[in-house]
């Protein structure tokens, strides 16, 4: 369910990440646009080692009832290249929720692939991992991640404030939710 994970759409395949992806996925979080709006900023090679290490290694460690992180690669089918990476986890502010979270290269932007892949993960959290609720959260100025987020079908309930000491980075973003009894109606109608 988790390492031996393999979602195809269209145009993407979505598969865990392998310490053979290290160069290819830094070509990408290196790009000042890429990273802008995540916690973590630019990093390093090295450092970027030790965090595709320890996502390969949580392949193993996950549950349905107990996601630590489940972050894949995003594979475009014409390149077989690494364009982004996709995924769930708990919520950094609040891990009894889990989040649905993706970026992808500045070069594939705007052709709706990050979409492609959102919807393909959420359909994975729901129908087989079976997640009963997915959430989002996005900064108000990312309106092309809001877009995405809103075409998933997720709801915009709140506006996160009020967050303890070291959460700051959260705070003012917009908070999106969908559960599973929600997403069913939504595919049922299709």
């Amino acid at each position: 369910m988790f390492s031996d994970c393999l979602i195809e759409t269209d145009r993407l395949i979505l598969r865990p990440f392998t310490m053979n992806d290290v160069s290819e996925f830094h070509e990408i979080i290196t790009r000042e646009e890429v990273v802008r709006y995540l916690a973590e900023g630019l990093i390093s090679l090295e450092e970027l080692r030790k965090i595709l290490e320890w996502l390969i290694d949580c392949y193993d460690r996950n549950s349905p009832r107990s996601i630590i992180k489940f972050t894949l690669a995003v594979t475009h089918k014409k390149t077989n290249k690494i364009i982004g990476w996709c995924g769930l986890g708990p919520l950094e502010f609040s891990p009894s929720e889990i989040e649905i979270y993706y970026g992808l290269s500045v070069d594939h932007w705007g052709r709706g692939l990050a979409t492609e892949a959102a919807k393909a993960l959420l359909d994975y959290g729901f129908s087989t991992i079976g997640l009963d609720t997915i959430v989002a959260v996005v900064k108000p100025d990312n309106v092309a991640s809001r877009k995405v987020i809103e075409k998933l079908g997720m709801k915009q309930t709140k506006v996160v404030e009020n967050l303890p000491p070291g959460s700051e980075f959260y705070e003012g973003m917009l908070y999106y939710s969908l559960d599973r009894t929600e997403y069913f109606a939504a595919v049922d109608k299709q």
